[in-house]
């Protein structure tokens, strides 16, 4: 079934090619943060996509970051998911181009041999520059969205059953990478 799946997965992607010219895209981002507490944070975040139109992308995108906490009785934790996206282009000045990117996400967190669930949906600002035709560099700016998430309940890896909604803004941690994620886009 997954050979299907993979297989079924490339064809889309060769026929978006061989129709769309520069339509489909491939990149990623890269965030981190090492404190001087005892969380160090590591995320990378692929993703691929096509550009709809001059104003619309939509795509997939998938996610792992593992915490290592440096106290001696404290286990590392795994978060991993996988989902999709869709961006609008807001505004061009130039070179450099302001995105809202919304998408939807299942996520799992793995700590001491159990593992949580839940599904999350946000919205968050991004900004990009072209280096060339084909290159393109961005920001997401995960300290300012709104959110809204489903988390199951498992009390081993310290989560509750509930819903979760709000709007974010933090500016203590703009420089955070884990919170300003740093990445690029590869436009065939």
């Amino acid at each position: 079934m997954k050979k299907l799946a993979l297989t079924s997965l490339l064809a889309v992607f060769a026929i978006s090619t061989a129709n769309a010219g520069t339509n489909f895209f491939v990149g990623g981002s890269l965030g981190f943060d090492f404190n001087d507490g005892h969380d160090n944070t590591i995320t990378t975040a692929p993703e691929f996509g096509w550009k709809l139109n001059s104003k619309w992308d939509l795509g997939a995108m998938g996610e792992f970051t593992y915490v290592r906490d440096s106290e001696e009785d404290v286990d590392d934790v795994y978060l991993y998911g996988a989902g999709a996206f869709a961006r609008y282009h807001a505004a061009k000045f130039g070179d450099f181009e302001l995105l809202f990117k919304g998408g939807v996400e299942l996520d799992f967190v793995t700590a001491d041999g159990h593992t949580g669930t839940s599904l999350n949906a946000a919205i968050i600002p991004m900004i990009t520059y072209d280096v060339s035709e084909s290159f393109t560099l961005y920001a997401n700016l995960n300290f300012l969205g709104v959110y809204a998430g489903y988390t199951w309940e498992n009390e081993n890896v310290g989560l509750e059953r509930g819903w979760g909604f709000g709007a974010y803004a933090d500016s203590d941690n703009v420089a955070n990478t884990s919170d300003f994620q740093i990445g690029f886009t590869y436009n065939f």
